[in-house]
């Protein structure tokens, strides 16, 4: 059944986001050349062609090439296959095939190999008669055997120069001045742009690692995002378009990579799909790059039905699951595209909502159990103490499950809430406290919520549930906060769109919320700061030799998250801007980031950024945000 995402029907809750057209598939691919490596540097290399899993015409295989060598900024690994094997699909690379010989070249966010460091890549082929692996792998000219040469050998040619980006001067010691703020008044409403995709409302988002605004066009496969001005202003930003997915997918699980790519996979309706596949495949993974615009596909799940099953980012970016069916758990590996079974848990993950902690273990909240994962050794499960009643009275589909700034958990459901305190360790069982109902009565039947930078947690109720179909008094649905310090929960101003309610809800890295609405998108200012210790801070800033930047502070991945079965908000991760005196504000794209946790108070972490293509030379005001909320101070930074 294909739905409006803001029409209030039966089930609709879950499926608000989904707009149902004819399919239209874009399956955009691009070949990254590589760059020469020093004509006498040492190289050598050792590889292994794995094939994990085969049947009958295709296969799936997966090479790693350690580098044994001067480190690279670029490297293009090749082979000969020895039959009539072709590759059909391949992540982590991009690929040429001519006959039976394979060049793979890097992506723009994996190119540098340091010495010892690997390359790896996987892809889907096919055959017929035999499929034998390849006898020799070579890294950038040169044959894997395990040895160290400072030959001169020959080396990829590059299809384009750039400029070697200038030194950065940047300081340690922060300045006095604070980050830009909201441009609109605390407790306001300001129109968003309208989405050229939709001709109106944006429906999910998502925000990605250089500052912009992922959403859907016309249909779930079509794909676009929203930038803001030149002063960091949404409301005066721009929409544009981007590739095609391969998949229309409703209801999914989705996260930001440390990469900074964009992870969708299962999902509940599939609308659009490849060729090949069915309205029936909810198993699927498929990857965004927003530096070369194109999605590819990673391995499906283990068991079949990723669908709209619980999951959450680990520490270390890779991604763990459930399955809607089985009782299991897998974990899908960034890096190579793929996923491993990571043992049994107490019960299948169906409308759970998971928040991972700052500890790195993960809680699975749901009306039908609570569970805490720790990801330490082969990985395990324990069943917590069982949430308040009133949480599960009737509702198979609570509220967004959010880990707040204090520390604690708030979940939803029905009309009534509860609050967890997690236990100190992954094995301790932690306790409950009953929370507020909700204001006169309201449901939260699938309600997506988003922790403010106030401390605040923002989300939408409805009059009537769709489950029981009990009603409350109110006069329609209501935007609603729940303060953790009031332990109270308050009705706020509706943004003034007749045409429908909020009810997508995602930070700003200016603090501000957008929320998708009926006919626009709506962009809200909380009333109320962070506190001076939920800020991030930058310690340092120092040149990479590929032209980017290292970044070293405290708490840049914040202190919240949250996790829904139908919709995932990932916010965890460090969002780099400049502004300069002028009051232009330019965001750089970070990645690699040490972890991918909720910080605890203190903690030192780390990330790369690039600057945006075309930024002016000179001295900046460098900030970072964490889930909205800025540094509170500047680091000067001289381009």
């Amino acid at each position: 059944m294909r739905l409006s995402p803001l029409c209030r029907t039966p089930r609709e809750r879950t499926r608000r986001g989904i707009i149902a057209v004819g399919a239209a598939l874009l399956i955009a691919s691009a070949l990254a050349a590589a760059a020469a490596i020093p004509a006498a540097a040492a190289t050598g290399c050792q590889a292994t062609y794995t094939i994990s899993s085969q049947w009958s015409g295709g296969f799936t295989a997966n090479v790693s090439i350690t580098n044994l060598g001067s480190p690279v900024t670029a490297w293009a690994a090749g082979w000969t296959f020895p039959g009539n094997q072709q590759v059909t699909q391949l992540w982590n690379g991009s690929a040429a095939q001519s006959g039976q010989s394979v060049t793979v070249t890097n992506l723009s966010y994996n190119g540098s190999v340091a010495t010892g460091a690997s390359a790896s890549f996987g892809f889907n082929g096919s055959y017929s008669g035999s499929n034998a692996a390849p006898i020799q792998l070579t890294f950038n000219g040169t044959a894997c055997t395990g040895t160290i040469s400072s030959t001169p050998t020959p080396t990829p040619t590059a299809t384009s120069t750039s400029t070697p980006t200038p030194t950065p001067t940047p300081t340690s010691t922060a300045t006095s001045t604070p980050p830009p703020g909201p441009p609109d008044a605390p407790g306001t409403w300001t129109a968003a742009p309208v989405n050229p995709g939709t001709g109106g409302a944006a429906t999910f988002l998502w925000l990605l690692t250089d500052g912009s605004i992922l959403s859907n066009g016309a249909n779930l496969s079509q794909w676009v995002k929203l930038v803001p001005d030149s002063r960091g202003n949404y409301a005066d930003g721009t929409w544009q378009t981007l590739a095609a997915s391969p998949y229309g997918m409703g209801a999914a699980q989705e996260h930001i990579l440390p990469d900074g790519r964009f992870y969708q996979a299962g999902g509940e309706f599939i609308y659009e799909y490849p060729s090949g596949s069915s309205a029936g495949d909810h198993d699927a993974v498929q990857l965004y790059n927003p530096v070369t615009n194109t999605w590819t596909l990673g391995q499906q799940g283990l068991y079949g039905a990723l669908q709209d099953s619980g999951s959450a980012t680990l520490a270390n970016g890779r991604i763990v699951s459930s399955d809607l069916s089985a009782a299991q758990t897998q974990i899908f590996n960034p890096s190579s595209n793929t996923w491993a079974a990571a043992g049994p848990r107490p019960a299948s993950a169906g409308e759970d909502g998971w928040v991972t902690l700052p500890d790195g273990s993960v809680v699975s909240m749901s009306t039908g159990g609570q569970y805490r994962y720790n990801p330490s050794g082969s990985g395990s499960w324990i069943t917590l103490p069982a949430a308040p009643s009133g949480y599960a009275n009737g509702g198979v589909d609570p509220a967004t499950t959010t880990l707040m700034s204090n520390g604690k958990i708030l979940v939803m459901g029905s009309n009534t809430s509860a609050i967890y305190t997690p236990g100190a360790t992954p094995s301790a069982p932690g306790n409950w406290a009953q929370g507020p109902g909700m204001p006169q009565g309201s449901f939260v039947d699938d309600s997506y919520a988003d922790p403010e930078v106030n401390g605040k947690v923002i989300f939408d109720t409805v009059k009537c549930s769709w489950v029981t179909g009990a009603c409350g008094s109110a006069s329609g649905p209501e935007i609603v906060e729940y303060d953790p310090t009031a332990n109270t929960m308050t009705p706020i101003s509706e943004p003034p769109d007749p045409s429908g309610q909020a009810v997508n809800f995602i930070n700003l890295p200016n603090g501000q919320v957008l929320a998708a609405a009926g006919d626009q998108d709506w962009i809200y200012t909380p009333v109320g700061s962070p506190q001076g210790s939920w800020r991030p801070a930058v310690t340092s800033v120092t040149a990479n030799s590929d032209g980017s930047y290292h970044l070293t502070g405290t708490q840049l991945s914040g202190f919240v998250t949250t996790g829904e079965d139908d919709y995932q908000d990932p916010q965890g991760f460090p969002i780099v801007y400049l502004a300069n005196s002028a009051g232009n504000v330019y965001y750089a794209r970070s990645y690699n980031f040490s972890t991918m946790a909720p910080s605890t108070p203190g903690e030192v972490e780390t990330a790369d950024f690039t600057l945006p293509s075309g930024l002016p030379h000179g001295t900046y005001n460098l900030f970072v945000s964490a889930c909205g909320i800025s540094s509170g101070t500047a680091h000067s930074f001289t381009y």
